[in-house]
């Protein structure tokens, strides 16, 4: 197979799920088509410029097959439909996260505390103010309430429920989650590509094409636990990692790293799978 026959093996494999997404969202082929020019005109513009030259509409036209005209309309319009700054991290999680490992925040056993909305020293507005700044106490208590990662209980104390800031599969926030995770991964997967250095970035997984399909619930639980501990040892990390906001003195420069993990069946990728 020719390496062309190659990419447009892999690009189909890629648009199949996605355009399932854009169909149950009711996104019709003329919209995701901007988008896609949109794309193409932005990283030709920004990354494909040679060395030492300056970005025309004719050399972009030339190098995505767009017209000239069409160039010129997205360069003009591309502030108007800049997407939102993405934040270092959620503080949703980022709250979930501090109430599971910070020790002022869990018991002797290592369970998050039960806490008062703001009594005592140790309560949730102090866990919210320490761990998503100026977020306001009851925002994200609505928030974590919503999504069932929390609960309040009878006497009004606020119980964790688990560690992971999941949206419902229909919040609009699970769709930013999914363009955040595959293009992190597909990313990776570029960076790799065009790593001649030796400089790889982790991209690993495991499969077996001959799995009885009585194991598969089995194979589920065990990705599924130890991938949590997994992430949750390294997102531990992590958090031990970032500067702490009330040094002034630290004035390191930052950046965005992380690791994502995810099961896989091609039973239902390669056959299709209902909306």
């Amino acid at each position: 197979m020719e390496p062309r026959a190659h990419l447009e093996h892999a690009i189909r494999r890629l648009l199949r799920p996605l355009v399932r997404i854009l169909l149950r969202q009711g996104m019709s082929f003329a919209e995701f088509a901007e988008l896609a020019k949109r794309e193409y005109m932005e990283i030709a513009w920004d990354e494909f410029t040679p060395a030492g030259s300056r970005p025309s509409d004719s050399r972009v036209a030339i190098m995505t097959g767009l017209t000239r005209k069409e160039v010129k309309r997205l360069r003009e319009t591309r502030d108007e439909h800049a997407p939102g700054a993405r934040q270092h991290k959620n503080r949703a999680s980022r709250v979930l996260s501090g109430w599971h490992r910070d020790p002022d925040f869990c018991g002797p056993d290592g369970a998050p505390l039960i806490l008062t909305m703001d009594e005592g020293k140790i309560n949730f507005s102090s866990l919210v103010k320490q761990y998503s700044g100026d977020m306001p106490p009851r925002a994200m208590l609505d928030e974590l309430e919503r999504v069932g990662a929390v609960s309040v209980l009878d006497d009004g104390r606020i119980q964790a429920n688990n560690r992971s800031y999941i949206p419902h599969s229909e919040d609009p926030e699970i769709i930013r989650l999914f363009g955040d995770s595959v293009g992190d991964l597909i990313n990776t997967w570029s960076h790799n590509l065009n790593s001649h250095n030796g400089d790889k970035w982790l991209q690993r997984h495991v499969r077996s094409p001959r799995v009885s399909a009585r194991a598969v619930p089995l194979f589920k639980r065990l990705a599924k636990d130890n991938g949590r501990q997994f992430l949750e040892t390294l997102e531990d990390w992590l958090l031990s990692h970032e500067p702490d906001a009330s040094d002034a003195s630290d004035d390191s420069p930052q950046t965005e790293v992380g690791v994502g993990i995810y099961y896989f069946d091609r039973s239902e990728s390669d056959h299709g799978s209902k909306p």
